[in-house]
């Protein structure tokens, strides 16, 4: 007869343990928990969105019939573009980056365009008894992340497990508790800072930070400040990263948290029979919305990332959570490993954002 507890290679689910660990280590995957597994080392899903509907000239136009611009996309033939109070109309050159076009279009005064100014798309010219417009459609986008295999050891001694250790009772169990919470902050690591690697049998997954591309803003040095934050939750509503559920959190590093409390000590009142002293900012309130103010242990001094949760999900590999498997004894070693495959899924990366190089003294 074989018992179940002379069973070696067992696999003990220890996912509410790590989820128990303590939050200020991991307070981001304390806030995103696990979500449903996959089936596939390589993560993918599909991301659709409208057609851009601005770009910049790329030379000084003036007031001439000729406009070129960095992007292609947002332009059609027969579209109306505006310059400031300047109305343009497009005849040729739609869906290229070097555009024919009419000045001055319905009585509006031309501007001269310089590089680097921005062309923004009104609307198609319509015409009464005019053929189908030809249609355009953008094709959806792939998008993928790699899962990301996180382990480690238990290796003890039978002497070590007979010794008697003040405050611990169970060597083994000590241990693995330790490695436990090794793994989930190596996890909580990854989730931030990973980078996509692929390489052989190794897989490492894309953080949050390699992920954002597109609301990336350079601080150069400066302190952090109301309009920065502004300009980068505007940035993410200017691109409907706002709608819908979204739930923003601006994630920042403890220098900077300080540094956003102190934005404020001007603001603070306190009566006489108040004995407290000192700001506490846990949400700032913008023209977009209210987004609250997390402290996160695990991200760089001089960075914010402004992230929507509801994009976010970690997923394990199958039934691949964390997990303890009791490897038995090796001579005279008890020996377990725990083990755990992940990744990250972050959805439409322009509804995130980034603020780096920001003044930490």
């Amino acid at each position: 007869m074989i018992y179940s507890k002379d069973l070696i290679g067992k696999k003990e689910s220890v996912v509410d343990e790590v989820l128990l660990l303590d939050p200020n280590q991991i307070p981001l995957l304390s806030l995103l928990g696990f979500s449903a597994p996959i089936k596939n080392t390589k993560h993918e899903w599909n991301e659709d969105e409208m057609f851009a509907t601005e770009s910049t000239a790329t030379n000084t136009a003036g007031t001439g019939a000729t406009l070129q611009v960095t992007s292609a996309e947002p332009f059609r033939d027969n579209q109306i573009i505006q310059f400031n109070d300047e109305l343009i109309l497009i005849t040729a050159g739609g869906g290229t980056t070097t555009l024919t076009v009419t000045r001055g279009y319905a009585g509006t005064t031309p501007e001269a365009i310089a590089i680097g100014d921005t062309v923004t798309v009104m609307y198609n010219q319509g015409t009464e008894g005019a053929a189908a417009r030809a249609a355009r459609s953008k094709v959806r986008v792939n998008k993928y992340n790699y899962t990301q295999i996180f382990d480690d050891t238990i290796d003890i001694s039978g002497s070590t497990a007979e010794v008697d250790q003040y405050g611990i009772k169970m060597m083994y169990e000590y241990e693995k508790q330790k490695k436990l919470a090794e793994l989930a902050l190596s996890l909580e690591q990854a989730i931030i800072n990973g980078v996509s690697y692929v390489s052989g049998n190794v897989r490492n997954m894309a953080g949050i930070r390699s992920i954002i591309t597109t609301n990336v803003t350079d601080a150069s040095g400066v302190d952090i400040s109301l309009d920065i934050l502004q300009d980068s939750i505007q940035d993410i509503w200017e691109r409907g990263g706002m709608k819908g559920d979204a739930d923003h959190r601006i994630l920042v590093p403890a220098t900077q948290k300080r540094k956003i409390s102190q934005l404020f000590d001007d603001q603070l009142l306190i009566s006489q029979m108040e004995t407290k002293r000192g700001t506490r900012v846990s949400g700032i309130v913008t023209d977009f919305g209210e987004v609250p103010v997390m402290l996160m242990k695990n991200l760089k001094a001089d960075e914010i990332i402004i992230t929507d949760v509801n994009r976010l999900k970690v997923k394990p590999l199958g039934s691949r959570s964390f997990f303890h498997k009791y490897l038995g004894e090796v001579g005279d070693n008890e020996h377990g490993m725990l083990i755990g495959e992940y990744t990250l899924e972050c959805k439409q990366e322009k509804a995130h954002a980034r603020i780096k190089s920001l003044k930490t003294t």
